[in-house]
């Protein structure tokens, strides 16, 4: 069930420098169930709140009440989606953050709101095995850094600043128990990031809410991966704010 919708969140600048993103902010997001997140902007703040619009107040990635769950955030960048996850009572999140300025603003923000125990983030990109890859990214917590992911079209119209060799690392091996719920947004390599969650969603058969826009063979590709992974998945194209698979 859909939870959050326009006009049940209110977004408040604490303090806001430049407002075409070229300085940090501070925002106050206050939820329609009463708990407020606090973050630190990244510089790029026009895109920023454009995610705020799409993963509280549209609620792109369907959370609906994650009330004691156990939630996975794959391509976590800043932490807006895991400290909406816990501001919607989820027992504990992973985040996952590969890139070390943007993960360095995540635990900022997780200090910001409290949330260091209940969020555990790891600098690491996750993906179908343990290794290494090659990363492009900007350095002022901007989303989209990518992996290539075989697709010269993904995210052509970024330029990014710096390319780095970060560690990659499976689901599987990062997560030892239950996961209810993993959300994945990591520029064109979810599929990479279900194979590494293999044994999670075989065993407990987690919510997925992934990203679906990345390349054009993703509408086809990542249901016939999931299915491969789990044949009982029912899995729908929501077009809330960007196309995101939800499989339950």
């Amino acid at each position: 069930v859909r939870r959050a919708l326009p006009g049940k969140a209110e977004v408040c600048a604490v303090a806001i420098k430049k407002i075409l993103g070229l300085a940090p902010a501070r925002l106050g997001i206050r939820l329609w169930n009463g708990k407020k997140i606090l973050l630190n902007a990244p510089a790029d703040l026009g895109n920023f709140l454009c995610d705020v619009d799409g993963i509280i107040i549209r609620d792109q990635y369907n959370a609906g009440n994650l009330a004691g769950k156990i939630v996975a955030d794959a391509g976590a960048n800043i932490g807006l989606f895991s400290l909406y996850a816990r501001a919607l009572g989820a027992k504990k999140i992973y985040a996952f953050e590969a890139v070390a300025e943007t993960f360095k603003i995540l635990r900022l923000n997780l200090a910001l709101n409290g949330a260091l125990k209940a969020v555990k983030a790891v600098n690491i990109a996750l993906g179908a095995g343990k290794g290494a890859a090659e990363i492009k990214f900007n350095t002022r917590g901007e989303g989209s850094s990518m992996i290539d992911c075989g697709d010269s079209g993904v995210n052509r119209q970024i330029t990014y600043s710096r390319r780095r060799t970060v560690k990659v690392a499976p689901l599987d091996g990062l997560v030892k128990g239950r996961v209810d719920f993993i959300k994945m947004d990591v520029e064109g390599y979810e599929g990479n990031v279900l194979l590494g969650a293999k044994r999670i969603i075989k065993k407990y058969k987690p919510v997925l809410s992934l990203a679906a826009y990345h390349r054009p063979a993703d509408k086809k590709a990542l249901p016939k991966t999931v299915r491969g992974l789990r044949d009982d998945y029912k899995i729908t194209l929501h077009t809330y704010a960007e196309h995101d698979f939800y499989c339950r």
